[in-house]
C-alpha cells in the first residue's frame, strides 16, 4: 500500500526517476535550487572518478550551483564495489542532510542503487542470525564441499579468527574467473531455488548470490525467506516513510530521437579519446594480471565501452582506414541502441518495482511530461515543485498518484530452444511466444520438419541394420535415393560392406533424432503459445 500522507514530516526525501533523456537532472538541479535541497546521485557509473562523458555527469557549474553526493569517489580501476557498500556510503549522507532540515533530492537510474535506498531490503547482519536459527552454518558449508567449490576457500568460512574481508575478496576473485555457464551451474547446487530466478547470463546478480552464500555459508534465498518472516521488524517498510517519487515521463518515439541525439552530442565532446586514454591506462594493469577485459564489472558496464570496443582496439593507421571507419559507424549505432534499450529497462523497472503492489508499501508517484521540451515549465517544473511545496506544508497534493496495479507475474523458468534464449519471468515466456521474431522462426522451423518427413523412410532402414537384416539394403537405398533431393543422390551403400553397414546406421540414426527433437521444441512452443500481447524485443 502507499506511505500514508496524513501527517508527513515536515521534511520530504525525494525520488526522481524516468529514463536516460527524460531531463532527470535538470528537474533535481531546479528543485534543489529552489528548496536549498542537496542531491544524492544513484548513477552506479558516476561514482567513479573522471570519465564525465561517458557517464554523463552533471557539469562542474552545476555541482557549484547545488551540493551533489555519490559521485567522483571511487578509483574506474577499482572493480570490487558493490551495492552495500553504496548504500553504507549514502545513507549518512541522507540522514545527515535531513538532520539538517534540508531536501535531500535522490536522482539516478540505477535501479538497484535506488532500491536500496528506497526499502529495508538488502541483507543486514540481524537477517543471517535469523537465518541461521533454521539452518546452522556448518551444515550449509557441508552443502558447499558437496557443491564442488573449492575446499580451502569454504574451510575458512568455519574458522572464528578469519579475516573476512580478504576471504571474500579472494571468493569474489575465484568467481570472476568463471564463465556465466559455471557460475550458474555452481549457484544451482548451492542456492536453486535462487538460480530458478535468475538468468543464466545475469553476472551480476549470480556474483552477488555465490558472494553471499560464500561469506555467510548460508543461500541468499534463505536469508531473503527470513526476512519476509519478519513482517514486523519493518521489511518492505520505506526507509524514509515520508517519501515521493516524481517521474519523468517522455513519449517513446520522442526519447528514441533524444536518446540518439545525445549520443551524437558525447561523441561530439571526445567521447572516443576519452575511452581511449582510459583503455591505455586500464591495459597497463591488466596485462600485469594476464586478465580479459569484463564487460560485467565496474566501470566497464557504461554504454560505449563494450560497444566501441573493434575500435578502440585498432592501431591509429587502422583507425584512419576503410575498415576503422567502417566499425566507428558501427560503434555509433550499437552505441544509440544499447541507449534505446536502456531507456526502455528503466521504464519497465519502475513500472513493474513501484506500480505493482507485491504488498510491500511504496511511495506515491507522480509523473510529469517532458515530452515536449517547450512545455518544460508547465507540464514538469510547476507541478514538481508545487509537489514538494505541498509535502513541506505537510498537506496532500493535489495532483493524483499513479494507481498501484495488483500483481500477477511470476517466476517460471523457460527455454526457448527455437530462439536459443532463457526466461525467468512468467509474462515476459508469453510475450516472447507471441512475438513476431517468435513466429517467424517457429515457421522456418517447420519447413525443417516437412523436409524431414521426405526423409522418414531411413527409420526402416535403421530396424532393417538394428535386425541385421542389410541383405535389401542395396533396394532401400535405390528406394531412398528416388524420393531425396539431386543432392542426397551422392550416398553410395555397398551391401557387402559391415563398414557401409554401419555408416547408413549411425545416418539413419541421426537424422531419426533430429526428427524427434525438432518435433519436441516445436509440440513444446505450440503448447505454451497462449494468448497475449506481441513483444518484439524480447
Amino acid at each position: 500500500m502507499a506511505a500514508s500522507m496524513k501527517a508527513p514530516l515536515r521534511v520530504p526525501v525525494i525520488f526522481i526517476l524516468g529514463a536516460t533523456g527524460t531531463g532527470k537532472s535538470k528537474l533535481a538541479l531546479e528543485i534543489g535550487i529552489r528548496f536549498n535541497g542537496e542531491i544524492i546521485s544513484t548513477d552506479s557509473m558516476q561514482i567513479y572518478k573522471g570519465l564525465d562523458i561517458v557517464t554523463n555527469k552533471v557539469t562542474r557549474e552545476e555541482q557549484e550551483a547545488c551540493p551533489h553526493h555519490m559521485i567522483n569517489y571511487l578509483s574506474p580501476l577499482e572493480e570490487n564495489h558493490h551495492i552495500h557498500h553504496f548504500r553504507n556510503r549514502a545513507i549518512p549522507i541522507i540522514e545527515k542532510i535531513l538532520n539538517d532540515k534540508k531536501i535531500p533530492i535522490i536522482v539516478g537510474g540505477t535501479n538497484y542503487y535506488i532500491e536500496s535506498l528506497l526499502w529495508n531490503t538488502l541483507i543486514k547482519p540481524e537477517d543471517v542470525k535469523r537465518a541461521q536459527k533454521t539452518t546452522s552454518v556448518s551444515q550449509r558449508i557441508e552443502e558447499g564441499r558437496n557443491a564442488d567449490v573449492d575446499k580451502e576457500m569454504v574451510e575458512k568460512l568455519d574458522e572464528e579468527d578469519m579475516d573476512k574481508t580478504d576471504s571474500t575478496k579472494e571468493m569474489s576473485s575465484f568467481h570472476r574467473d568463471l564463465n556465466n555457464k559455471a557460475l550458474y551451474e555452481r549457484l544451482q547446487r548451492v542456492d536453486p531455488k535462487t538460480a530458478s530466478a535468475t538468468h543464466p547470463n545475469d553476472r551480476r546478480k549470480m556474483l552477488r548470490a555465490l558472494n553471499v552464500f560464500d561469506e555467510h555459508g548460508i543461500p541468499v534465498s534463505e536469508i531473503h525467506e527470513a526476512q519476509r518472516s519478519a513482517v514486523s521488524q519493518g521489511l518492505g517498510e520505506l526507509r524514509f516513510p515520508n517519501s515521493c517519487v516524481l517521474w519523468v515521463q517522455s513519449d517513446q518515439n520522442v526519447l528514441d530521437v533524444r536518446t540518439n541525439k545525445r549520443v551524437d552530442t558525447m561523441i561530439e565532446q571526445g567521447l572516443i579519446q576519452e575511452l581511449l586514454d582510459f583503455h591505455q591506462a586500464y591495459n597497463v594493469r591488466r596485462k600485469q594480471e594476464n586478465r580479459e577485459i569484463d564487460y560485467t564489472t565496474g566501470i566497464f558496464q557504461s554504454i560505449g565501452f563494450k560497444e566501441f570496443h573493434s575500435y578502440l582496439i585498432l592501431s591509429e593507421d587502422e583507425k584512419n582506414s576503410e575498415k576503422g571507419k567502417l566499425l566507428f559507424d558501427e560503434g555509433v549505432e550499437k552505441m544509440k541502441i544499447a541507449t534505446r534499450q536502456y531507456a526502455r529497462r528503466q521504464i519497465y523497472w519502475i513500472k513493474n518495482r513501484l506500480l505493482r503492489n507485491r504488498g510491500h508499501q511504496y511511495p506515491p508517484v507522480y509523473a510529469v511530461d517532458s515530452t515536449d521540451p517547450s512545455q518544460w515549465s508547465e507540464k514538469v517544473h510547476d507541478p514538481a515543485i508545487q509537489i514538494v511545496q505541498d509535502y513541506l506544508d505537510g498537506t496532500v497534493p493535489k495532483q493524483e498518484p499513479l494507481p498501484l496495479t495488483e500483481y500477477t507475474d511470476g517466476v517460471e523458468f523457460n527455454e526457448c530452444k527455437i530462439c536459443n534464449k532463457t526466461f525467468v519471468m512468467k509474462n515476459i515466456w508469453k510475450l516472447h511466444l507471441n512475438s513476431k521474431v517468435h513466429k517467424k522462426r517457429m515457421k522456418s522451423f517447420r519447413k525443417t520438419c516437412d523436409i524431414l518427413d521426405k526423409r522418414i523412410e531411413m527409420k526402416t532402414a535403421e530396424r532393417e541394420i538394428t535386425l541385421g537384416n542389410c541383405s535389401g539394403l542395396e533396394s532401400t537405398n535405390k528406394r531412398l535415393c528416388k524420393g531425396l533431393d539431386n543432392s542426397d543422390r551422392d550416398v553410395s551403400i555397398d551391401s557387402t560392406s559391415e563398414g557401409s553397414c554401419l555408416d547408413v546406421k549411425a545416418w539413419a540414426s541421426d537424422i531419426d533424432s533430429l526428427d524427434n527433437g525438432a518435433r519436441e521444441v516445436t509440440k513444446s512452443c505450440e503448447v505454451e503459445a497462449k494468448d497475449g500481447g506481441t513483444f518484439d524485443d524480447v
